[in-house]
C-alpha cells in the first residue's frame, strides 16, 4: 500500500478546500494510506470526507511562529501578499519551530495541496521525507509566487488547475515548464445532484428572478461589481432577488455598500452554507464576476446542475463557458453585467438554447487521477 501525505491550511473555507476533499474522496484507500496534515483547526468540511484517513495538526514551539506563517492571520497574509518571504526567508526560519510525527516517516508521495505561495509549500519541500513531491497552483494570478520559488526544485510536479494557470506559470518559469501540468479539480457529480434536492430555499420567490452567486467574500470574486450591477437592475425595474452564499473578510464592507445602494430587499448575503447546491439548483441564473480565478469550481458546479451561467471575461472562464451556448460572458463592469442579466431574462430563445446545450453537456474529469498514479 502506497503512503500519501497531503498538507493543507485547513478543512474549511472555499473552493480550494472543496477540491481537496474531492481529491481525497476519489483516492482508493485499498491502494493508498492517506495522512492529512493541517496547519489550522477549521474543520468545517470534515464531514464531507468519505474515506478513512489520518488527520494530524502541525505544532509550533511558539504561537508567534504560527501567527507569522498562517493564512488565517493578518500578519501571515501580509507576508504572503507582499512577498516578504522572498527576501527575509521567514519560512525557512519558521521551519525550525514546527514539529509533527509525519516528519519521522517516509512517504511515497507528498502533496502540498494548498499552495498559494504559503508556508505549506516550504513544509513539503524541506521537512517531509517522500519519494515524490507535488504542489498545486489554484490561481492564474500569481503575485505571491516569489515567496516559494526557491522550493520548486524540490518538487517533481507542479499541478495547475487549469490551462490558464499553466500558461501563467510557464511564462514566469519557462526553465521548469516541463514540471507543470494541468490537473482539473475532481468533482462528485452524483453527490452534487443528490444534495441539490435536499431542500428548497424558503427565501426564494417564484414570482421573482432569483440570481445566485457562491464564493468567498473577497475582492477576487467581484461582489462589489455585483452590487453595482444589482443597483442598475433595480433602477431598470427588474423584479429580482440576488443571493450570495459564502463568507469572507469583506462581508462588513460589502454589507455597508449594499445598504448605501438601498439594496436591502434585493441583495442578500446568506453566509457559509454546508450545502449550497439547492440554492444553485433553484436559482434562475448563476452569476460570478470574478477578477481572477484558478478554474472556478462553483461555476463547474452550476453547470453540473444545468444552470445558465454569467461570468466575467477572464481567460480561465473561457475553458468552461462558451458565450451564448452554456452561458454568457460579461465584461468586468457593472453595466455590462447588468446588460447580460437583462438579456438572459428577456430572451426566451436564448434561455432555451442554453438549456438544451447544458442538458447535453458531458462533464467528466475522472481520468485526471491517472496523473497522480503515474507518479508512482
Amino acid at each position: 500500500m502506497k503512503k500519501i501525505l497531503m498538507v493543507a491550511q485547513t478543512l474549511g473555507g472555499g473552493g480550494t478546500e472543496v477540491a481537496l476533499v474531492e481529491l481525497i474522496n476519489h483516492l482508493d484507500t485499498k491502494k493508498y494510506e492517506i495522512t492529512l496534515l493541517l496547519m489550522d483547526k477549521d474543520t468545517s468540511f470534515i464531514d464531507r470526507i468519505k474515506r478513512k484517513i489520518k488527520i494530524k495538526y502541525l505544532k509550533f514551539d511558539d504561537m508567534f511562529w504560527h501567527n507569522l506563517v498562517s493564512m488565517n492571520t493578518m500578519v501571515g497574509k501580509a507576508i504572503k501578499k507582499a512577498n516578504i518571504n522572498s527576501s527575509l526567508k521567514i519560512y525557512d526560519i519558521a521551519l525550525k519551530h514546527i514539529y509533527s510525527s509525519v516528519f519521522n516517516k517516509k512517504y511515497d508521495l507528498a502533496i502540498d495541496f494548498y499552495g498559494y505561495g504559503s508556508f505549506t509549500t516550504a513544509i513539503v519541500a524541506d521537512k517531509v521525507n517522500a519519494s515524490k513531491k507535488v504542489t498545486w497552483l489554484h490561481d492564474a494570478k500569481m503575485s505571491w509566487i516569489k515567496n516559494v520559488e526557491e522550493y520548486f526544485d524540490k518538487y517533481n510536479k507542479i499541478f495547475c488547475v487549469s490551462k490558464s494557470v499553466k500558461v501563467s506559470f510557464d511564462k514566469l518559469y519557462p526553465q521548469i515548464d516541463n514540471k507543470s501540468e494541468v490537473f482539473y479539480n475532481l468533482i462528485d457529480k452524483t453527490n452534487i445532484i443528490r444534495k441539490s434536492t435536499e431542500f428548497v430555499p424558503h427565501n426564494f420567490k417564484k414570482n421573482k428572478f432569483n440570481i445566485v452567486s457562491v464564493g468567498r467574500l473577497t475582492e477576487q470574486k467581484g461582489f462589489d461589481i455585483a452590487l453595482e450591477s444589482a443597483k442598475i437592475l433595480k433602477n431598470r425595474g427588474l423584479n429580482f432577488q440576488w443571493f450570495v452564499v459564502g463568507e469572507g473578510r469583506d462581508r462588513k464592507k460589502l454589507e455597508k455598500k449594499m445598504r448605501k445602494l438601498n439594496l436591502n430587499n434585493f441583495f442578500f448575503f446568506l453566509g457559509q452554507k454546508a450545502n449550497p447546491y439547492p440554492y444553485i439548483k433553484n436559482g434562475n441564473v448563476f452569476v460570478l464576476p470574478s477578477r481572477h480565478e484558478g478554474y472556478g469550481l462553483a461555476v463547474l458546479e452550476a453547470r453540473i446542475l444545468k444552470k445558465p451561467v454569467i461570468v466575467s471575461n477572464i481567460p480561465v472562464y473561457k475553458e468552461q463557458i462558451i458565450n451564448n451556448k452554456n452561458g454568457l460572458i460579461s465584461e468586468l463592469n457593472a453595466e455590462d453585467l447588468s446588460n447580460k442579466i437583462m438579456k438572459l431574462y428577456y430572451d426566451s430563445d436564448l434561455q432555451e438554447k442554453i438549456d438544451l446545450y447544458l442538458n447535453e453537456e458531458n462533464i467528466d474529469f475522472s481520468k485526471e487521477l491517472c496523473k497522480l498514479e503515474n507518479l508512482f
